[in-house]
């Protein structure tokens, strides 16, 4: 029998959506799976509880959610759709196949040393991302963390938004059973005390806590409710190498400082929180390549959203490639407009340095995406390159683009070929301009930064 919740949301986003089945009841939405009829792709809509609607200033919920909607990483779930339905705010993303990290955990307790740092890369890749363009998860827990065909995807920035619309005098309204209650397990001190201002090292604690617990099998705090926020609060976490025998020790040690009570205690960012860890994990073979944020060129060139989920789209094709690996923690200090490329790969220990950018073609019907990669000591110029996409690129499939640059820059290194991780929601690439000119003067400084 259809549900009278069932049957009021399906009339409401047909003829747009057609709703096949609720796919999950929580204590703050419901998710239903429905079909795009646009696309004929499945999606994932998810619609507020109506008691957490009534908490939420839905104008600012639905404003916010739109500036979700423009992050676009090959690691982040995207906000493909927004609106309400008698005042209770909804957003559609895409319907993604797989399991979560919380279920991978239940059935198998720990998880491996090589995929634990697999996924809480590609964890810590999306929030590095999301905290460049100020935007901050709030709720990073093993629940939101999607596993799809070896890839971590990280859900539901637009919940996050919605608990932090709360008024902070009532926290207790966040504490619905079945919402807290497992995000308690990950939340930051500060986060605990009601902080108004959180930045990017609350969501840093919290990947922190979730890495810990696929090592451990247990997040660091564990009890009561109550007393799992006092522990946050006071307590330290027993060190890694205790709980689980065999672990590496920097890595125990880079766990001890993102979970500092002080937010100033810990990494400066995500990237150098993950930066810390794999220094202390077995080494990867391979010449490391620092992706440098790419630049809107349209204008006066700047990092935004669009620009860096390109060069966040060749990092990810980069990491499929035997034989390289992608440097994790490239700071965004400025356009490197006035530093040498072995300046920048020092910094990132790098052997070489992939700059690009990305503008409109001159008849804005199509995409230009130029690359130059740089060996990291000389500064010499080893590629570059333009690839021409559809403009369909703007909403996010980079994945043909960056394959082909990715498959550039892996033969331009003498490096075999990719694996085929990355292969949903491809673009055509319509055509290429080899050789195109430099975006770097012959000193190997940035010329257009």
């Amino acid at each position: 029998m259809i549900s009278e919740h069932f049957a009021r949301i399906a009339k409401a986003l047909g003829p747009r959506y057609r709703v096949d089945r609720l796919l999950q009841s929580g204590a703050a939405a419901y998710v239903y799976v429905a079909e795009d009829s646009a696309s004929r792709c499945r999606v994932a809509v998810k619609v507020l509880r109506e008691e957490m609607a009534a908490t939420v200033d839905a104008e600012r919920f639905m404003a916010e959610i739109g500036v979700v909607g423009r992050l676009r990483h090959p690691n982040i779930v995207p906000v493909n759709d927004s609106g309400d339905i008698d005042g209770v705010p909804y957003y559609v993303m895409p319907f993604i196949e797989g399991e979560t990290l919380r279920a991978r955990l239940s059935r198998l307790g720990r998880i491996p040393l090589t995929d634990a740092l697999r996924i809480t890369e590609d964890i810590a890749r999306a929030l590095d991302f999301a905290h460049r363009h100020h935007i901050v998860h709030r709720d990073i827990k093993p629940e939101n963390v999607m596993l799809d065909g070896g890839r971590a995807l990280v859900l539901d920035f637009g919940i996050a938004l919605a608990l932090d619309a709360l008024d902070s005098m009532e926290f207790s309204r966040r504490t619905l059973p079945g919402l807290t209650l497992g995000t308690l397990h990950y939340m930051s001190p500060e986060q605990l005390d009601g902080a108004i201002e959180l930045d990017g090292r609350s969501d840093q604690y919290s990947l922190a806590c979730v890495l810990y617990e696929m090592l451990c099998a247990r997040p660091p705090f564990t009890g009561t409710l109550n007393a799992v926020m006092r522990q946050h609060v006071v307590d330290r976490p027993r060190c890694l190498t205790v709980v689980c025998g065999g672990a590496p020790s920097l890595v125990g040690a880079a766990l001890s400082r993102a979970l500092e009570k002080s937010p100033h205690d810990r990494y400066g960012s995500a990237g150098a929180l993950m930066a810390a860890v794999l220094a202390g994990a077995p080494r990867a073979r391979g010449q490391c390549v620092a992706v440098i944020p790419f630049t809107n060129a349209n204008g006066e060139p700047e990092v935004d959203t669009v620009s860096d989920g390109m060069s966040e789209e060749i990092a990810t094709a980069l990491r499929d490639v035997d034989g390289l690996v992608v440097a994790p923690d490239v700071r965004v200090d400025g356009l490197y407009s006035d530093r040498h490329v072995s300046h920048v790969a020092r910094g990132a220990r790098a052997d070489a340095v992939l700059f690009g950018d990305v503008r409109e073609s001159y008849n804005s019907n199509d995409i230009l995406c130029s690359a130059s990669l740089f060996d990291g000591r000389s500064g010499r110029r080893i590629w570059s390159d333009v690839v021409t996409a559809s403009r369909r690129c703007l909403l996010g499939d980079f994945s043909a683009p960056a394959r082909s640059i990715a498959n550039s820059i892996a033969g331009a290194l003498g490096v075999a070929r990719t694996g085929h991780r990355l292969v949903r929601g491809a673009s055509d690439v319509t055509g290429r301009m080899p050789q195109a000119e430099s975006r770097m003067d012959p000193g190997g400084r940035s010329a257009a930064r």
